[in-house]
């Protein structure tokens, strides 16, 4: 039994010398991707003060793992853009719930965008997307303004939480060019012109956001055993610490309980 213990852990040993440098970074991006994970799922069963307490925790992390130095300036700048408003949005009050989780999914779609390697979270919105263009096209071929204008707006709601995602990951003329289709249909005269024409339009829009997903569709890259074993441990890693985080948050509050007392 011995023996094999000691072989066991020379193969293991083995392994992580074998390893890329880059293979920390990618701990350390993926530690940071689980945070955001675990900080979604809290804003959706509304437990806020949780949720907000994990974004703190992500931004120490971030400074203190020098992600910064890893990544774009337009990388930093949408996280830090996105990371702000999903914070903003669990410590103010009369927010719904929707748009805090919108937010909050924001955030998260744009981390996954940056810090992952492989297909971005992002691309499960080609579906709902999708369906709610085709049915603000059929609203719009039957010529019905205030069902179209609902399914547009229903629309434009689902593409705001992708943007930033977008930003980071498509190219810029592919972004434009959805830029474009959108200001064109926010025209006042997009309903003035024949539904022959406003049909071409949409179609034209349908393409090039068709284009967009198919070019993470694209990516058949499958996770290596690696990937695997390092977003395991990460995970592991992450609960750990945040257990930890928390006891301490604990200890400290009944010190400063008890110097009151």
């Amino acid at each position: 039994m011995k023996k094999w213990i000691g072989m066991l852990f020379f193969i293991t040993f083995i392994f992580q010398w074998q390893q890329p440098i880059s293979a920390n970074e990618n701990i350390n991006l993926q530690n940071l991707d689980d945070i955001s994970n675990y900080a979604w799922q809290l804003s959706k069963q509304s437990r806020l003060e949780e949720a907000k307490q994990l974004l703190l925790y992500f931004e120490k992390e971030f400074q203190k793992k020098d992600v910064e130095s890893q990544l774009s300036m337009n990388e930093l700048r949408v996280i830090s853009t996105s990371y702000h408003e999903a914070l903003s949005s669990l410590e103010k009050e009369g927010i719904s719930y929707e748009d805090r989780i919108a937010k909050v999914t924001q955030f998260r779609l744009v981390v996954d965008a940056i810090l992952s390697e492989h297909q971005p979270l992002w691309s499960t919105m080609e579906e709902p997307m999708m369906t709610t263009f085709a049915e603000m096209k059929t609203e719009a071929e039957n010529g019905n303004r205030s069902a179209f204008q609902h399914e547009w707006n229903r629309f434009l709601s689902l593409y705001s939480i992708i943007y930033p995602s977008l930003v980071v990951d498509v190219s810029n003329e592919n972004i434009e060019k959805i830029e474009t289709h959108i200001s064109a249909v926010n025209d006042k005269l997009f309903f003035e012109i024949s539904t022959k024409t406003r049909s071409q339009k949409l179609l034209e829009m349908e393409k090039d956001l068709k284009n967009i997903f198919r070019r993470v569709k694209n990516d058949e890259a499958d996770p290596s055993l690696l990937w695997v074993m390092i977003s395991t441990g990460s995970v592991i890693f992450i609960a750990l610490a945040y257990t930890g985080w928390k006891k301490y948050k604990g200890e400290k509050s009944d010190k400063t309980k008890e110097r009151h007392k």
